[in-house]
């Protein structure tokens, strides 16, 4: 049995960070109900078209929701989200914060109907003064924070990340907390208002930097592939132009290393005896290790590395990772997911439980789909849906 089966879910989210939540929660066998702006909807749905003329960043996000479109800004949309509040366990919203408040659905004002809802709210910088109600997304996350500051190569600019970590990092931190929430509803009755924002998120994601900062005057700055904190912990060019990443993090590693690359006299040199000493002479130690790594190709340092257990990695493209080891693991894909773009792959959910990974049969629906079935539940027959419609309501 799924194991969040009979849980509702109103997703007021856009973007990735909140929908993503959701999703994770429809993974899990809850129903989903996606709120949607009508004629537009969520705005991502129409970002690219990457799959069948659909946006694969929305199709990537929404699996295994039903689609109800609703304007919240019109009195009688936000009198059926509250109705359908009543019978809802956890309400998602990534808002700009205050947009709720303003139109009534604070979760002050949705208790007064639903008391134990688990209310979720997700925004760019959360509670910060001077900044309640400002927007936000990942790339400002990333650069407020830090984070961005400490990607790209030392002399070239700062870099976002490749992928867009502050938004799922906060999907996940929301995740987690609004099941923390419902399991204390269990045991007490009681909901809560959970919260988290991109910058909580971005922040997060730097436990090793954080301590060391806060209680110092590390000087941590971007160093492209490398680690302020570890050497050797980058990627290396090979003979063939490719790269391989060492992820050397103790001194067996490195002593294991220096053994697979043929450099044993590099074990006893005095500034690189320990990881302090080789990050302090990190231009040194590249030279050492990335000269010997340049003699040989990417194959022949896979085998190499591997046969001498030195954490390594090829450098591979996403859609060279996603074949290996979907490949090496089928369970990592689902196939044929039905869908609005037709049957499409997508990635399962990204955790085991029971050895499986759990993920909802559907796929992102097509916009409104389900709004006559979801509003007949509160008793909205096809008369009055269809004057609804004819305002802009839903």
């Amino acid at each position: 049995m799924p194991i969040l089966e009979g849980v509702r879910v109103l997703d007021l989210g856009t973007g990735l960070a909140a929908p993503y939540a959701a999703m994770m929660l429809a993974d899990l066998g809850a129903d989903v109900i996606k709120i949607e702006k009508p004629k537009r909807g969520d705005l991502i749905r129409f970002t690219d078209d990457y799959i069948h003329g659909k946006s694969g960043y929305f199709l990537g996000i929404n699996r295994g929701k039903k689609s109800v479109t609703l304007d919240l800004r019109t009195k009688t949309g936000r009198e059926i989200l509250l109705k359908l509040c009543k019978d809802t366990d956890i309400l998602i919203e990534n808002f700009t914060a205050g947009v709720l408040d303003d139109w009534g659905l604070s979760y002050d004002e949705i208790k007064k109907v639903a008391p134990s809802i688990i209310y979720c709210s997700v925004s760019a910088f959360g509670s910060v003064p001077g900044f309640e109600r400002r927007s936000g997304n990942d790339i400002t996350a990333q650069a407020y924070s830090g984070l961005m500051a400490l990607t790209g190569e030392a002399k070239g600019p700062p870099a976002k990340a490749g992928a867009p970590v502050t938004d799922v990092s906060a999907a996940c931190m929301a995740t987690i907390a609004t099941l923390s929430a419902f399991i204390q509803r269990q045991r007490t009755g009681e909901g809560a208002h959970v919260k988290t924002s991109l910058i909580d998120a971005a922040f997060a994601l730097m436990p090793n930097f954080s301590a060391s900062v806060l209680n110092g005057s590390p000087g941590f700055r971007r160093l492209g592939s490398g680690h302020p904190q570890l050497a050797p912990y980058r990627a290396y060019e090979t003979s063939d132009g490719k790269f391989v990443v060492l992820g050397v993090f103790h001194q067996e590693s490195w002593e294991r290393l220096c053994d697979a690359i043929e450099s044993p006299q590099l074990v006893s040199d005095e500034r690189f005896k320990n990881n302090n000493n080789r990050v302090k002479n990190r231009e040194a130690l590249d030279q050492s290790v990335g000269g010997q790594l340049k003699l040989q190709t990417l194959d022949h340092w896979i085998a190499v590395l591997d046969s001498h257990d030195v954490p390594f990695s090829p450098v591979l493209e996403v859609e060279e990772a996603m074949e290996f080891f979907g490949d090496l693991q089928p369970s990592l894909i689902a196939n044929d997911v039905p869908s609005n773009a037709g049957p499409i792959r997508m990635l399962r959910a990204p955790f085991e439980i029971n050895g499986e990974r759990p993920t909802h049969a559907l796929g992102a629906p097509a916009l409104g789909e389900h709004t006559a079935q979801v509003l007949g539940t509160l008793g909205i027959g096809k008369e009055e849906l269809d004057r609804m419609r004819g305002e802009g309501i839903v």
